[in-house]
């Protein structure tokens, strides 16, 4: 039997077949036939250039929250397992991409470091949240990176600080094969107890307005420019939409929830339903916030 990798892409730790529904907050999805999970920067260096010399699309998973997964990936998906260390100089805090976004957010409360309070609510992990430069409460990740980790498509390793046009709302340039490794933030000293109490605010906020409580992948769509996306589908009447296991949230209409064995087939047809309604209800187009995959190359 002709293996389907070459040797050196297999030295990679990895695992066949995991459960989309154990890798994403939403649960929803098929198999990930090859999940590669490297516990260095040098393993993860070694995933890309094989891929990379021969010619194999791949995907990188990272923590699973904003993300929709329609059936099963045959691509190898590149998950990092680097060690979750955080290191300070200063005012400056540097994290592997593999470390928990809300996690950071709460070391940083406990040093007494302002900045990051509006991630506090925010799932998934640090990389991810680079990647789509995640915000809230009017703040955005540009608005404290100093410093980035990454590898090229090429696997090229590359240091570098963010410059004009790398970021903007939901977006950063670091897609079609590009791999962030670590971040590093500059914040303010600050009080710990009144940045505490601004996290335990924020998390409260999103506790009461979002279906915490329900399996879901954050914010479906992104908000049309000066329009709220979570008022549109509220104004239409959607609230409580539901296809089989999928609904719309009943605490805010930007969230769809998974309330247990909803299918990929259920979920693209509510997201599907709800853009169309909108559409013809306001004349707005939504686009996805969330990543939607099916079996097909990078992006």
């Amino acid at each position: 039997m002709t293996r389907p990798f070459p040797d050196d892409l297999l030295q990679v730790p990895h695992r066949r077949d995991v459960p989309f529904s154990k890798l994403t907050t939403l649960g929803v999805g098929g198999l990930c036939r090859w999940l590669f999970e490297p516990t260095t920067e040098a393993e993860a260096q070694a995933f890309v250039r094989a891929c990379a010399r021969e010619g194999l699309p791949w995907r990188v998973l990272g923590g699973g929250s904003n993300l929709v997964v329609l059936g099963d990936v045959s691509t190898p998906v590149l998950r990092l397992a680097l060690p979750k260390e955080i290191q300070r100089e200063g005012n400056h805090i540097k994290a592997p991409a593999s470390h928990g976004h809300i996690a950071l957010a709460e070391a940083a409360a406990a040093a007494g470091l302002s900045g990051l309070e509006f991630a506090s609510g925010i799932p998934g992990s640090l990389g991810g949240a680079i990647r789509m430069n995640a915000g809230a409460y009017g703040r955005e990740w540009v608005d404290v990176l100093t410093r980035y980790r990454f590898l090229t498509p090429d696997g090229e390793l590359v240091e570098k600080a963010p410059e004009p046009g790398e970021f903007r709302y939901r977006w950063s340039y670091l897609t079609g094969g590009r791999v962030i490794l670590s971040a590093t933030a500059k914040l303010v000293a600050g009080d710990a107890a009144a940045i505490r109490a601004q996290v335990a605010e924020y998390r409260e906020k999103r506790g009461t307005s979002q279906p915490l409580s329900k399996r879901n992948a954050g914010c479906i769509f992104k908000n049309p420019p000066g329009l709220s996306a979570g008022r549109l589908i509220d104004q239409t009447h959607l609230k409580g939409l539901r296809i089989g296991d999928a609904e719309v949230s009943l605490e805010h209409g930007n969230f769809l929830v998974n309330h247990g064995r909803a299918t990929a087939a259920e979920f693209a047809e509510l997201m599907e339903t709800v853009r169309t309604r909108v559409r013809e209800a306001h004349g707005v187009e939504l686009e996805p916030e969330v990543e939607v995959w099916r079996d097909s190359p990078r992006s």
